[in-house]
């Protein structure tokens, strides 16, 4: 059986000599890319606002909710300070 180092060696010394093709891509992505046409914002900033919108209407909705999570007696303080005259 041959020597797995010296196939590879072989292989190697053959690979040096040969020339790697000469391909040129550069020009034509340049020319791809220039063709293209930019998708629109207006879409993602749509939906970034939207998103905005939506977390401050949550942050509005959760503000007295935060008050209850931090002292839940003040829920039946405030009860009772409503059912005083």
């Amino acid at each position: 059986m041959a020597d797995p180092l010296k196939t590879l060696e072989e292989l190697s010394a053959r690979a040096r000599r040969e020339d790697p093709p000469h391909v040129e891509i550069s020009r034509r992505v340049v020319l791809r890319l220039g063709g293209e046409v930019p998708a629109p914002a207006w879409p993602m900033a749509l939906i970034a606002t939207s998103a905005a919108v939506g977390a401050a209407v949550v942050l509005s909705m959760s503000i007295p909710l935060i008050e209850m999570l931090t002292d839940p007696w003040s829920v039946f303080f405030v009860m009772a300070a409503n059912a005083l005259p």
